[in-house]
């Protein structure tokens, strides 16, 4: 049997509280329970992006965004997202009950960044909010077999079952942009019995601005 992965959270993450929080728009997504089902980024004051997989059972009853806990009001998949063997389209977008108070993120493009710039990633795994240090992770790249994915390099911590949904973070002429959704990871083994994380995966947000956008222009129509 692999030996199971060792994580040093606290060497490689800043915790995050509502009182010290560099990026507000970063939310949990919650079934009705309460457990924590994955992360998600505000973009609208009352729309959230998300990983697909993390609502594709359309169980998500809340979203927590700062002191706030807000109704679910309706989600959308995108319509290539797929499930079966690597994801592909891994995105979604939740509409809210009603407006968030918090600031939503900018979003931005992987296209403008060079192989090996830092990144940030933000998300809820552990079940708390947390924010990678500098130079925990770094931007690779894209792949042409995959080209609606940026790859980023889990060095020396890997993204883990939680942060799907959370977003990767990079900075730009001094502001702070969202370029990716964090989506899956990689692993694999070696020596036979040691599993570790080869690569980490976020969508690439660019790719689908316009669905975004229509998708977004779709449910204000409804309304």
């Amino acid at each position: 049997m692999a030996a199971p992965l060792e994580i040093n959270i606290d060497r490689w993450f800043h915790p995050i509280t509502n009182s010290n929080d560099p990026y507000p728009s970063v939310c949990s997504l919650h079934l009705f329970d309460g457990s924590l089902i994955g992360s998600g980024i505000l973009i609208r004051p009352d729309v959230v992006l998300t990983a697909g997989h993390c609502i594709d059972e359309d169980n998500i009853y809340s979203v927590n965004i700062g002191d706030e806990s807000i109704a679910v009001k309706s989600t959308v998949i995108h319509p290539r997202h797929s499930n079966f063997g690597r994801l592909r389209n891994d995105l979604g977008l939740i509409f809210l009950e009603c407006d968030s108070k918090y600031e939503p993120a900018r979003l931005g493009c992987v296209e403008w960044m060079n192989r090996y710039d830092d990144i940030t990633t933000v998300g809820y795994s552990h079940g708390y909010k947390k924010f990678s240090k500098k130079d925990v992770f770094r931007y690779f790249g894209t792949m042409v077999s995959e080209p609606n994915y940026m790859k980023f390099l889990p060095r020396p911590m890997p993204i883990w079952f939680g942060d799907s949904g959370g977003g990767v973070f990079a900075e730009f002429m001094g502001r702070t942009y969202v370029v990716g959704i964090i989506s899956h990871f990689r692993m694999v083994r070696v020596f036979e019995d040691e599993m570790v994380i080869a690569e980490c995966s976020a969508v690439n947000i660019a790719k689908y601005l316009d669905w975004i956008s229509e998708e977004i222009k779709n449910e204000k129509v409804v309304e």
